[in-house]
């Protein structure tokens, strides 16, 4: 089976409903995606850093007990990093973040060309070790390693978004399936047509472009295959881990076909709806709890189907 190398930030995530904190767990864009992949029985090995606090040993062992290989994260003496994340009326989180003491550069593993790398968020787009790691997704390209990259952009101010766009940019020339929101490309691009955001990511060498939009039709776009595929209506929970989940899916989708990762450019529409259907799958089960990922029950079900 491929190995999965996941690329992101831990924060510990302190989630407040009406202005009062209601609980808190493990947290991270990449790390969510992780620990349903684990729960899943994938290999995963997780690429990070935390502090030598008590923050950073309940994320240690809370990766441990999902089966994640912690070899590559970074230990430095500090505190971890926190987020608040604050659920409207609708469940939607909006977060303000607490840095870590300090920025350790990542240690990575070497690459096969059967890997999987995962990467996205605010930490694909950091200045510290940003080299490092476009060193690492540089040999994961040489190496014909399927890299997948989910923007998920913040808010920022106009200054701030012309350095954004020339990272996202770096990232895009690195990544073979780009996937975000409709938020991420209307915050980048202002637009979040597929069809007119792909024939500019093709040409940096993007070979699929999947954008979510919340309880709307996800849209994919590759050279041969333009869709939509519909969502379940729910009342979510929480949309904490939505996105992040939705990653989980698509990657558990094409692990059930892996014999297509080599050849992204020839999976059919139907192929594509069948892996669609497993990251909106878990993306509407993580909506409808508290929690990032899905549950231990939910992976031993799903797995059982």
């Amino acid at each position: 089976m491929s190995r999965v190398v996941a690329v992101g930030e831990t924060t510990y995530d302190i989630v407040f409903r009406k202005a009062q904190p209601t609980g808190a767990v493990v947290g991270g864009s990449v790390l969510n995606t992780s620990v349903s992949l684990g729960r899943l029985g994938i290999p995963v090995t997780f690429v990070s850093r935390m502090g030598n606090d008590q923050v950073g040993e309940l994320s240690i062992d809370f990766l441990k007990n999902n089966a994640i290989n912690c070899d590559y994260i970074t230990r430095y003496e500090g505190n971890s990093r926190l987020a608040l994340a604050f659920l409207d009326e609708h469940n939607n989180a909006s977060y303000e973040f607490f840095k870590a003491d300090k920025a350790p550069s990542l240690i990575f593993p070497e690459i096969n060309d059967n890997d999987i790398v995962v990467f996205g968020s605010t930490n694909a787009i950091k200045d510290e070790g940003r080299n490092s790691l476009l060193l690492f997704l540089n040999q994961a390209h040489d190496k014909n390693a399927l890299s997948i990259y989910d923007p998920n952009i913040r808010e920022c101010n106009p200054l701030e978004l012309i350095e954004v766009r020339k990272k996202v940019k770096e990232n895009f020339h690195l990544a073979k399936i780009v996937k975000g929101s409709t938020d991420d490309f209307q915050r980048l691009y202002n637009t979040s047509n597929a069809n007119e955001l792909f024939s500019v990511l093709s040409k940096y060498g993007v070979e699929v472009l999947i954008i979510t939009a919340g309880s709307l039709p996800v849209q994919i776009c590759t050279k041969s295959v333009s869709l939509l595929m519909d969502i379940e209506p729910i009342e979510p929970v929480s949309t904490i881990g939505a996105g992040d989940n939705f990653t989980s899916g698509l990657i558990f989708g094409l692990l059930a076909q892996s014999q297509l990762i080599k050849q992204l450019g020839k999976v059919s529409e139907n192929q594509w709806r069948m892996i669609l259907r497993h990251a909106i799958a878990f993306s509407t089960e993580v909506c409808r709890s508290e929690a990032n990922y899905i549950s231990k029950d939910y992976a031993e079900k799903y797995l059982g189907c």
